[in-house]
């Protein structure tokens, strides 16, 4: 329609204003345009409601998921159910997959007896989630490995056992103020090393 790419096309004029006289219009086509102007200025439950009122549910699914509001979209779910489209209910849970979560929509399809509308849903989401679980079981193997080659090793000369210290370890003269020579110190004796 030509009103449709005028506004898409420009935007020097008072769109709230049209949309407002618009929505009131006979003409079906009108209203739908005034639902485009209320979705282009962030009015997202306004051009829904709109869309539910004038029984045009693609629009009203694909607002609800460019909302980005969970709440909005769950509303829309309701409102499918309520008013018996069940295969509208079953399209918005794909249109709207990112904004829902699994348990409200698990409670409406199981309260409405409906669970065969929303089981390709769940299929997706199971996937989603197991394929999230393999990657954090593969990250958390990856980092045991890599935390196994960085431990350091002991090691041992004859009945000593030393630890390799890494370069800000402290020699052991530094804990006494006089080094070995201090008062009354024997020195232990170090297997294959003179100091």
């Amino acid at each position: 329609m030509g009103l449709r790419a005028s506004i898409d096309a420009y935007d020097n004029f008072d769109n709230i204003t049209l949309a407002q006289r618009l929505e009131k219009h006979e003409l079906i086509e009108f209203r739908r345009i005034a639902a485009y102007l209320y979705k282009g200025n962030n009015r997202w439950k306004q051009s829904v409601e709109l869309c539910k009122k004038d029984r045009l549910y693609k629009d009203a699914m694909q607002y609800a998921a460019e909302s980005k509001d969970p709440e909005l979209a769950e509303k829309l779910l309701q409102w499918f159910l309520e008013e018996d489209k069940k295969e509208c209910f079953a399209a918005s849970l794909f249109t709207c997959y990112d904004l829902l979560h699994p348990d409200v929509v698990l409670e409406l399809a199981w309260r409405h007896n409906i669970m065969d509308f929303a089981m390709p849903y769940f299929i997706q989401v199971m996937r989603e989630y197991l394929t999230k679980v393999d990657k954090l079981d593969a990250s958390e193997s990856l980092r045991k490995e890599e935390e196994q080659v960085t431990e350091p090793t002991p090691i041992v000369f004859g009945q000593q056992l030393m630890l390799t210290a890494g370069p800000n370890a402290v020699p052991p003269q530094a804990n006494f103020p006089y080094g070995y020579n201090a008062p009354g110190f024997t020195q232990p004796p170090v297997y294959g090393f003179n100091m």
